[in-house]
């Protein structure tokens, strides 16, 4: 056992040694292309649970992944683990109609708790120089993330912060736009945290290569319980008003109170990569409720929908059972996200311990990406006799091979294209033509890479594209 230890501590150290700190790291956003799933199953469920219910968020993300074509990796104890209770997932997945190459049950003990938050089990993932090579970073004791980087063959290395606590290093505390602008970290009320705005901020400047981070002050351990980026410009955000709270059950009524100072800070500090402000869509939490059934009370700060999971071009949303409320958040993300499949999931009995379905998943992203950033025209444009200016910087590691837009004045109509020009460097240029006033333009980016690998820009194009209207 000694020598096993010693070797895996020679492994990482070799690894750190190797790959500690990278050239121009780039942390990519939720949004971006993701080429896997990576769960962890524990038998969760209580006696008077449903296990439809249970499983719901592994067979819903299963199913999403196979029509993504992406693949979905579920990591199971084995059968000499200390959590020993042992489930068929074959039988289980096949029972659901799920049998897929893209399906891939792993047997290792890989959690050292028995709670299943993936999201927090390291596989934090960067590019090197934007697009390159992916790496993967991990602090201590992330079994996952150091299985999952040798099973993949991933360079990984162990990541020592400068605020070493385990709350605020885990993965579900952490919101990026992809381009290296910001990062949003909660700082739970009960701890001794930083707060307030902090430029090139530990291991979020160094490794993963975020030029400011803010950290929100709120009764929260991770951020990703009351804020979700949609967009580089975009943020879901909990509601929860005083109505919510049952006197009965909870002991504590302030959580909108830090939310609304946290969106005060996000509005002062902030803004996108493009220098616009961010928007913040409100989302209510569900109430507090108690199930006499299975004798457990959901309290409304954890009965949040922002604890979503963006799969490509799918959206797992929470869902706990409460309606209207689940059904409007349903609605609210087909608002704010149109273009994408948008699919409730049960997140119930994970919610009462402080967990949904971006908890319990951890994404990998995709080998060969293309980088597209792109500062689009949004709702009235003046008019402009010499038309309107498309402009993206785009990168991919086997270089560009072109990029087009797409564009047309009525819905109507289908879209007509233009190869954008190479002007300088990775930055691609193109002229939407000059329109009468009041006309709306919509318009997408397609960019192919010289592996042949195509990418729109928003990624649900054509479904969903840019638009404006002409003033």
């Amino acid at each position: 056992m000694k020598l096993k230890l010693s070797i895996t501590l020679l492994i990482l150290f070799t690894s750190w040694v190797c790959y500690g700190q990278i050239s121009n790291p780039r942390h990519p956003a939720e949004w971006e292309e993701i080429s896997s799933v990576i769960m962890e199953f524990r038998y969760f469920k209580k006696p008077n649970e449903s296990w439809d219910k249970a499983l719901d968020p592994f067979i819903k993300t299963a199913k999403a992944c196979i029509e993504e074509k992406i693949n979905f990796y579920i990591i199971k104890p084995t059968e000499n683990s200390k959590y020993s209770h042992q489930m068929d997932l074959d039988s289980i997945f096949k029972n659901k109609n799920i049998s897929s190459p893209f399906v891939h049950i792993i047997s290792k003990d890989t959690i050292s708790g028995s709670y299943p938050w993936t999201r927090d089990h390291g596989m934090n993932f960067v590019y090197k120089n934007d697009v390159e090579k992916g790496y993967l970073y991990n602090f201590f004791e992330d079994y996952t993330g150091n299985f999952i980087a040798e099973q993949f063959n991933y360079p990984s290395a162990i990541i020592t912060p400068e605020n070493n606590n385990d709350y605020y290093t885990d993965g579900g505390n952490f919101l990026t736009d992809g381009h290296g602008t910001f990062n949003i970290a909660a700082t739970d009320i009960t701890e001794d945290l930083p707060t307030s705005l902090k430029l090139k901020y530990d291991y979020f400047y160094q490794y993963f290569g975020i030029q400011k981070t803010l950290n929100v002050l709120v009764p929260f351990v991770h951020v990703d319980y009351f804020l979700k980026l949609i967009n580089e410009e975009t943020a879901i955000i909990s509601y929860i008003p005083n109505n919510n709270y049952d006197i009965s059950i909870d002991e504590y009524y302030d959580h909108q109170y830090y939310i609304d100072q946290a969106a005060i800070s996000i509005s002062q500090y902030l803004k996108s990569a493009f220098g616009r402000e961010l928007k913040l869509i409100p989302i209510q939490n569900a109430p507090t409720t108690y199930d006499k059934k299975t004798e457990t009370v959901l309290h409304t700060s954890k009965a949040t929908y922002t604890n979503s999971l963006i799969l490509n071009k799918t959206v797992l949303v929470p869902q706990y059972s409460i309606e209207p409320f689940d059904s409007l958040a349903i609605n609210t993300y087909k608002k704010v996200m149109p273009g994408y499949k948008i699919v409730g999931v049960n997140c119930r009995l994970y919610g009462q311990f402080s967990g949904a379905i971006h908890c319990l998943t951890h994404e990998i992203y995709a080998n060969n990406p293309i980088y597209i950033k792109h500062k689009w025209y949004q709702d009235i444009v003046k008019n402009n006799l010499n038309g309107f200016p498309i402009s993206i910087v785009s990168k991919s590691p086997s270089g560009i091979k072109k990029a087009i837009l797409f564009w047309k004045t009525s819905q109507t109509m289908p879209y007509k294209s233009l190869q954008m020009k190479n002007v300088k460097n990775d930055i691609f240029e193109a002229i939407i033509p000059t329109a009468n006033s009041g006309i709306t333009i919509s318009y997408y980016i397609q960019v192919q890479n010289n592996n042949g690998k195509t990418i729109q820009k928003p990624m649900v194009a054509p479904k969903y594209s840019y638009r404006f209207t002409v003033e």
